[in-house]
């Protein structure tokens, strides 16, 4: 039974803002912002506020034992005393949480409390005023403000299951980060700088199209290297992006990755932008998967680095020779969601 519910709640940018300027005046600085920015965020901020007062008098009234906290508060200890993990906010919220989720146990269900409309979507992409209002479609999200009591009434009785999604895992030297549901980037942490690694072949990097595969390159070099040596494939690029299915929709898509089924269980992977000189044709596309149980295995080359897990939010910094494994090896996650 869910009788103990966890609620992870988003700060808005309107909280971030006003903090800056609370901060500003107390050191004796004066801070403002546009006036006209802080009033569609107020917004959008009691918008969110709304949702997450009337869902919490929701699970109130149907005797659910509920914690509060903020999503930047919340920590595993939180998530260990609960029966369901509720991300109130969107995607963003929904991933954050999803890294303090270290098994399958724990399932974890998103709302998006401000989801954009259909017109949103269509005509917020331009406006008379040079103010990005754009925000969360929420895809990863269960449910809106719209059904929330549906679904959730469904999900507390038993009338619902969540989806079992694969994570990235990812270890550096040693050290095993935080699941990513849907993508990692391994980059230089000034976007103007190249990254530099060498990504180890003959474990299962499966490229497309014309590239060739990890087992094509040791075949080629066999007859000089000799079967029991490494061999290293050296990339000059932007950076790394893995990604899962569920993250493969995002950024990678964006890319020019492809999508893939949410059941799937392979890793795509792309070298951002890389630095081939003068090889025509170039040795690789940049561009594969790896199969389940596969790792990709490379060695960080530049002086700093910094990887992604998810977005910007979680980072873990990188030093050169590091050794990085990536895979979908992590612990799967149970998340309630739409029909994908």
């Amino acid at each position: 039974s869910m009788n103990r519910l966890l609620l992870v709640i988003k700060q808005t940018a309107f909280d971030s803002y006003t903090a800056q300027e609370v901060l500003a005046r107390t050191a004796g600085r004066m801070l403002t912002f546009d006036r006209v920015r802080m009033a569609r965020l107020k917004e959008r901020h009691d918008t969110h506020m709304f949702q997450v007062e009337r869902i919490t008098e929701m699970l109130r009234e149907r005797g659910v034992h509920t914690t509060s906290v903020m999503r930047d508060d919340v920590g595993a200890e939180h998530v260990r005393a609960a029966d369901l993990v509720l991300a109130l906010g969107g995607d963003g919220t929904t991933l954050i949480a999803s890294h303090l989720i270290p098994d399958h146990c724990t399932p974890l269900l998103g709302v998006n409390t401000d989801r954009a409309s259909l017109q949103d979507l269509a005509t917020l992409y331009r406006s008379a005023e040079p103010l990005d209002m754009r925000r969360s479609t929420g895809h990863l999200c269960a449910c809106s403000s719209v059904d929330v009591e549906r679904v959730l009434g469904d999900v507390l009785e038993g009338g619902m299951e969540p989806t079992r999604l694969a994570r990235l895992e990812v270890t550096v030297a040693g050290t095993t980060l935080a699941p990513a549901l849907n993508d990692v980037i391994v980059a230089h942490p000034s976007p103007g700088a190249v990254s530099r690694y060498s990504v180890r072949v003959g474990g299962g990097r499966s490229a497309d199209g014309d590239s060739p595969t990890a087992t094509e390159v040791e075949s080629d070099a066999g007859s000089s290297a000799g079967p029991a040596t490494p061999l290293w494939f050296h990339v000059r690029s932007s950076g790394l992006r893995t990604c899962t299915s569920s993250g493969s929709t995002a950024a990678m898509r964006s890319a020019g990755g492809k999508p893939m089924h949410f059941t799937s269980r392979r890793m795509q992977f792309m070298d951002r932008e890389p630095i081939y000189h003068d090889h025509i044709p170039p040795p690789s596309s940049g561009h594969g998967f790896y199969e389940p149980g596969e790792k990709m295995v490379l060695r960080w080359n530049s002086r700093v680095g910094t990887i992604f897990l998810d977005g910007a939010h979680v980072t873990h910094d990188v030093k050169m020779g590091d050794l990085i494994t990536l895979s979908t090896g992590g612990p799967e996650l149970r998340l309630y969601t739409s029909r994908w």
